[in-house]
This record gives C-alpha cells, structure tokens and sequence, in this order.
C-alpha cells in the first residue's frame, strides 16, 4: 500500500531528497514529493510521468503527466494511479554519507 507508505516517504524525502522510483502493474512512475497530513491521514504525491514522449508544451504535459495526485487518480491508462490489489516495488536511492 503506497499511500500507507506516506510518513516512510516524507522521512525519505526530508533525510536523502532523491527521487523515488516505483514500478507497478502496468505502470512505472518517479515520486519527487509527498505531501501527507498527519491529522486527516491525506496524502498526495507529486508524480511525474517518464514516458511523456512530445512537444515541451506545459499545458500537454502538466497535470497529466507531472503534477500532485491521490493514489486513486486515474492514470494515462485509465487505471488508478496506486490500486491496492497491485504490489509496488520503490526504489529509494540514498546519498553516499560523504556528501
């Protein structure tokens, strides 16, 4: 459950800052932010898209394929973006600590 994943996330992005890459069902995608409210339990994630293949056109390219979604935004595929009946590899990237 990605969104489950949320405070896991924000500790990722507040302690390393690289992006997230996630791989799932039919689709892949790179997390550059969450945004999660502890007290409601809302979380957003910022998305971006890498399959994006046009013009460098903002108004064809966000919100569609950068922009902040839920986990039951619909995807380019019809699909939403996080199904809790899919499993989810992330992959976190971690600064070398010399840096």
């Amino acid at each position: 459950d990605v969104a489950g994943s949320a405070r896991a996330l924000v500790h990722h992005f507040e302690t390393q800052g690289t992006p997230v890459m996630i791989g799932g069902g039919e689709l892949a995608f790179t997390l550059l932010g969450v945004d999660f409210n502890p007290d409601s339990g809302d979380v957003r994630f910022l998305i971006m898209d890498p399959h994006y293949v046009g013009p460098d056109d903002l108004a064809q390219i966000h919100p569609k394929w950068v922009g902040w979604k839920s986990a039951d935004s619909p995807t380019h595929l019809g699909t939403k973006l996080f199904s809790s009946d899919k499993f989810y590899n992330l992959c976190l990237p971690q600064r070398p600590s010399s840096i």
